[in-house]
């Protein structure tokens, strides 16, 4: 399919390395900070894209995800523009505890959930098809707004894997299957209506020094 010129890219960025990621804690909509190799990731995901022609930069209202966006809008002289619809699955009581610390305050539940994880909300929290209704509403009100131009979403594993199943109709069966690495870059070409994957899960800046050039590009 030829691709149009009054398509909208969304180049979609998973926020860096963050202390609770190092300590396996569930984050959702709660925060920690970057760690120094966050950093580093997110510094690097900047210098790939600072040579390109980027119309606005967008984020998740998540300080991670805010940081990761500011490391990125800088070279190109824009504020990002923070939404919570972009925001990680919600987790609720889950949050900022390591799963083995939830199993020791209450098993019952949480090996209940643990057995159909993606279909059934914590206690407090959301639900899987919940969270891919929030983020494809959020990236088709961008792309409607972008026609033609390429933006920067800095967000999170949860809604990048969501955007990326539901533009290849992925049942969540197959949620497992599949990763989103932190710093990684994620695109996705077309209309409001239609969303294609044009890469998924590129992380060659964070495995060599990068030039600035790139597929993602084309």
């Amino acid at each position: 399919m030829a691709r149009s010129d009054r398509e909208a890219r969304l180049i979609l960025v998973r926020h860096g390395e963050t202390v609770w990621n190092v300590q396996d804690r569930v984050q959702g909509h709660q925060d920690s900070p970057l760690t120094e190799r966050g950093r580093e990731q997110t510094a690097r995901a900047a210098k790939r894209l600072a040579k390109m022609d980027i119309a606005a930069v967008y984020s998740s209202d998540t300080n991670r995800a805010r940081e990761t966006g500011r490391f990125i809008a800088a070279p190109h002289g824009l504020a990002v523009r923070p939404r919570e619809d972009l925001r990680e699955r919600s987790y609720g009581v889950l949050e900022g505890l390591t799963l083995e610390e939830a199993a020791e305050r209450d098993s019952g539940w949480l090996e209940r959930w643990r057995a159909d994880r993606l279909r059934l909300a914590p206690p407090g929290g959301e639900s899987q098809p919940e969270l891919c209704r929030r983020v494809m509403a959020a990236l088709r009100e961008i792309a409607a707004a972008h026609a033609g131009e390429a933006v920067i979403v800095a967000t999170h594993g949860g809604p990048i894997k969501s955007a990326v199943f539901a533009a290849l109709d992925i049942p969540i069966s197959s949620w497992d299957l599949t990763w989103v690495a932190n710093g990684s870059i994620t695109v996705l070409r077309g209309t409001p209506e239609v969303l294609r994957v044009a890469a998924y899960n590129d992380i060659c800046h964070l495995e060599v020094e990068p030039s600035g050039e790139s597929a993602i590009e084309s």
